[in-house]
């Protein structure tokens, strides 16, 4: 009976000191908006806001990536262009001295000659040495293809070969965006989470001086108030977890965009608007990969009609200057020594008669990598269909889920509004509070994930569709 009389003098006292509760409560809301106020606003300060389309764009002009991958792709076309360079003329000056130190070369004569240049009857072959000790050859020649079926062949692959590359890069791009906007949207459902653990924290360090007051005035227990200390400190490490997360995601999202770390960027985003109205009735469109591919299949057959280009003949023009002179002494650069002009032109015809089996093997091998890519092809095609599929059904499931957890969080609210009022009055102990506010935390952050879901169930369908860069005007 004491202790019921005890609690019930407690209960008659606590109405005494509503007015009180309120009025510190009321006084607290105030400073923690204000507070609240006041680190938005400095953290705001200096402060360049992104939406999605505004990271998509800086991504397109600045990407390290998209530069690495625009590098390459300069590197190939001159590797092309090289190839095309052989058919050119080609001219190569040259000199060349060398020097006989010891016995000249020796020409041979048969025995009837020999005896004609000796003068006399010999009895076996003539040695004669030829030449002088310093001998100096120089000149220039020129090279120049007439006809080669290679050079055809050539011209017609370096037009599907640049379609091949701006392909290639397109998908890079489209690959890259995926990338930036799925980060985008983690970073933003994380904001929008510590948004909300900002707003409990606020509640709960509003109780503290509320429930400090009712512990010295033996309206609560101490276990209450330090259970509200410990749940505030949860509170705080989960927020501080999640600020690390952000600050990183933030990091590798500049990296991937190209943008300086020392940049002060935010994210603007608007959760209650889709990324189109209409993507349900999105209708799917032919893939980059399948176009790829199809290039793909194009260069290998014009690479196999090279292959036949060999069998046919080559026709080669040439000519020569040649310039040489022979001394006793080293003294080329006498003038009053002769030199000796040697000139000549001509055409080389080359008919290919046998090679073994290298061009055979080579067909094979053509044939059977045409083989893999249509099979790749066809494979690509399924699989894109299946995957426009898969998130149609991926987005309709996240919006249905997103409508339910929203309907929680609105129950929660209601939940959590009257049990403040409860508490307020007395009537609700501070556990049960507790636990309608860490419920109303929970329903948030999961209808966070929902919309994070949905937004990436639709960025599925844009890029199944092959519709991903509309969002860079969106």
């Amino acid at each position: 009976m004491g202790f019921i009389a005890s609690r019930y003098r407690c209960w008659c006292h606590g109405f005494a000191n509503d007015e009180l509760k309120k009025s510190i409560m009321l006084r607290v809301k105030i400073k923690s908006i204000c507070l609240i106020i006041c680190l938005v606003s400095t953290s705001l300060l200096g402060q360049e806001l992104y939406e999605l389309s505004d990271c998509l764009v800086f991504t397109l002009n600045n990407s390290p990536e998209l530069t690495a991958e625009i590098l390459a792709q300069e590197k190939e076309s001159i590797s092309q262009y090289e190839r095309k360079s052989s058919f050119l003329p080609q001219v190569d000056a040259f000199i060349n001295y060398h020097n006989y130190f010891n016995d000249l070369p020796t020409y041979i004569f048969p025995q009837d000659e020999g005896s004609n240049l000796a003068g006399i009857p010999l009895t076996g072959p003539y040695p004669v040495p030829l030449g002088l000790a310093h001998n100096l050859n120089t000149g220039f020649e020129i090279n120049q293809t007439i006809f080669d079926m290679n050079f055809f062949g050539n011209t017609a692959m370096k037009q599907h070969f640049h379609s091949y590359q701006e392909i290639k890069l397109n998908i890079a791009e489209e690959e890259l965006l995926y990338k930036v906007a799925t980060l985008f949207y983690q970073i933003a459902t994380n904001m929008e989470k510590d948004a909300f653990l900002d707003m409990n924290l606020g509640r709960l360090k509003k109780l503290q001086p509320v429930v400090r007051l009712q512990v010295e005035q033996g309206f609560a227990k101490q276990t209450d108030y330090d259970k509200l200390l410990v749940k505030t400190s949860n509170l705080k490490s989960k927020k501080n977890k999640l600020n690390t997360g952000i600050k990183q995601q933030l990091s590798y999202l500049k990296f991937m965009m190209g943008m300086s770390q020392t940049e002060n960027i935010g994210i603007e985003y608007n959760k209650d608007a889709g990324l189109n109205a209409d993507i349900l009735s999105v209708e799917k469109g032919e893939l980059l990969e399948e176009k790829m591919l199809e290039e793909q299949r194009e260069l290998l057959q014009m690479n196999a009609k090279k292959i036949n280009a060999d069998y046919y003949p080559r026709l080669n023009a040439y000519a020569a200057f040649h310039f040489q002179a022979q001394r006793e002494q080293f003294n080329f650069f006498n003038a009053d020594q002769d030199w000796y002009n040697i000139h000549q032109w001509g055409l080389k015809l080359t008919v290919p008669i046998m090679r073994g089996l290298e061009k055979k093997t080579k067909k094979e091998v053509s044939e059977i990598v045409d083989s893999q890519l249509a099979f790749g092809l066809e494979q690509k095609q399924t699989l894109g269909n299946l995957e426009y599929q898969n998130a149609i059904v991926e987005l309709e499931a996240a919006r249905i889920e997103q409508v339910s957890q929203r309907e929680n969080v609105e129950l929660a609210e209601r939940v959590f509004d009257q049990s403040e009022l409860s508490y307020e009055q007395g009537t609700m102990l501070l556990i049960d509070f507790l636990d309608a506010e860490a419920t109303l935390r929970e329903s948030k952050m999961i209808y966070a994930t929902t919309v994070l879901d949905t937004r990436m169930a639709e960025l599925k369908i844009l890029k199944a569709s092959g519709k991903l860069k509309e969002l860079v005007n969106q």
